[in-house]
């Protein structure tokens, strides 16, 4: 399945819920969310039938994200049907971890292949004034649970934050270091309206802070798979990676392979546009799977080329992070 750019769409991202347990600045408002109802969410049943028509268009990844993934109940076992699923060759979780521990062994026994751990800070004040809520050691334990499974890889997303977090780079990059994991450096994006942060303002560049990180290590370029949104390191005489993620400083929308599928059945084919297509009110209507297909086909071709968080010009299409999964 291609775009009329000519990029190949092989990764899938779910949200399979728009709640989450946290509130972290950047992603949520102090209060309110406008969830959906549960039953507006695509039920599991719902979320396997789209996963096997993606795959018979050549879906290849999927990676399940939330909100918070583990708010939903039995998580584990729609991991499982979809890991089932002939064609899906990588399984994925994005997660805060703060219901991780305790969990590692089912979801790796559902078929988790790699995993993903927001970490913004690893100082508890902190954390509780960027996530609102005091949950840093359920975070920690979490980690490490997965890292003495043997899961690999293991990565941590920090979102850098200028006057908030900037200073914790170089705590992060020895925290990989010990745990020899890999952390993601992401660059703040806009996203709703109602979220107070202010993305100028608080904006810090993977630049900046690969400068930092490279008067303390040697850091050794790898290659990444062509459609990664992340340039990647080795840190010399260590087995811990660096990642930076850069989609407003060096955005990669020409390597851009993923489509989203929020929680309630909209499908986005860009994190910054608009919802292209409600693929639950097809399925609720009796569509058939070729015309379901035919659809999903129809709106990735006329995907953007890229997003436009650089083009001031442009009003940003607003979206919540938590709904869309990031």
């Amino acid at each position: 399945m291609k775009d009329q750019f000519g990029r190949e769409l092989t990764y899938l991202r779910i949200s399979v819920v728009d709640r989450c347990n946290l509130r972290c600045l950047y992603c949520m408002p102090a209060h309110g969310a406008g969830f959906e109802t549960w039953d507006d969410l695509l039920s599991y049943e719902e979320m396997v039938k789209l996963v096997e028509y993606f795959s018979e268009l050549g879906i290849r990844k999927v990676r399940i994200t939330g909100g918070e993934p583990l708010v939903r109940k039995d998580i584990a076992e729609l991991m499982f049907r979809i890991k089932e699923i002939p064609g899906i060759h990588e399984l994925a979780l994005s997660t805060n971890g703060v219901f991780l521990k305790g969990q590692v062994q089912k979801l790796q026994a559902a078929g988790l292949d790699r995993i993903n751990i927001s970490l913004d800070t690893l100082n508890r004040n902190r954390f509780l004034q960027i996530a609102r809520l005091d949950r840093l050691s359920e975070v920690l334990d979490g980690i490490e649970e997965a890292v003495a499974s043997g899961l690999h890889p293991i990565k941590i997303n920090t979102v850098l934050m200028k006057g908030i977090n900037e200073d914790e780079i170089l705590d992060l990059v020895r925290f990989a270091i010990d745990k020899s994991i890999e952390v993601r450096f992401i660059e703040l994006m806009a996203t709703n309206g109602l979220v107070q942060l202010d993305p100028q303002e608080r904006f810090f560049s993977t630049e900046e802070a690969k400068e930092r990180i490279e008067r303390e290590y040697e850091l050794i370029p790898l290659d990444s798979y062509f459609s990664s949104p992340a340039q990647v390191f080795s840190i010399m005489g260590t087995k811990a990676r660096i990642g930076f993620i850069s989609p407003i400083s060096n955005y990669f929308c020409a390597r851009c392979n993923r489509l989203r599928l929020k929680a309630n059945g909209m499908l986005k084919t860009c994190l910054h546009g608009k919802e292209d297509l409600d693929l639950k009110a097809l399925l609720r209507s009796g569509a058939s799977a070729e015309e379901i297909k035919r659809r999903i086909q129809e709106v990735v071709w006329v995907r953007p080329e890229q997003h436009f968080l650089n083009e001031l010009q442009m009003k940003h299409q607003d979206f919540q992070m938590s709904h869309v999964g990031g």
